[in-house]
């Protein structure tokens, strides 16, 4: 004894099945192509932002160095490593040096205000 399924009957493709078909192909690679392009858009967007936020750091940083190499090449400069490395004296000074005993700084427990510190007995 068999059992017999019913037949369904296949649906028949006409042309305008097929253009639809088409069509819907279409519309779903032209939507991934947007999607993806939109994506790229957006990657770049980032990037020029980073690029510009780490150009803005960098003139910053130049702007910083320019500034010290005018100072480094200023007699402004040049009189204070004489004076400070060398002990030289401009003509008509007279050097004087001062030696200060030097007295030990108290020392602070954690969370010890500063001020607790110098006036603790």
């Amino acid at each position: 004894m068999s059992i017999r399924l019913p037949r369904i009957p296949l649906p028949i493709l006409g042309p305008a099945h097929i253009v639809l078909a088409v069509a819907l192909l279409l519309l779903a690679l032209f939507t991934y192509s947007t999607l993806q392009t939109l994506r790229g858009t957006v990657q770049l967007n980032e990037r020029r932002s980073q690029l510009q936020a780490e150009v803005y750091d960098l003139r910053r940083q130049h702007a910083e160095l320019e500034g010290l190499r005018r100072y480094l090449q200023s007699d402004e400069y040049v009189e204070a490593v004489a004076r400070d490395r060398f002990g030289l004296v401009m003509p008509g000074e007279i050097a004087v040096t001062v030696e200060a005993p030097s007295s030990p700084r108290p020392e602070r427990e954690a969370g010890e205000r500063w001020w607790e510190a110098l006036f603790a007995p």
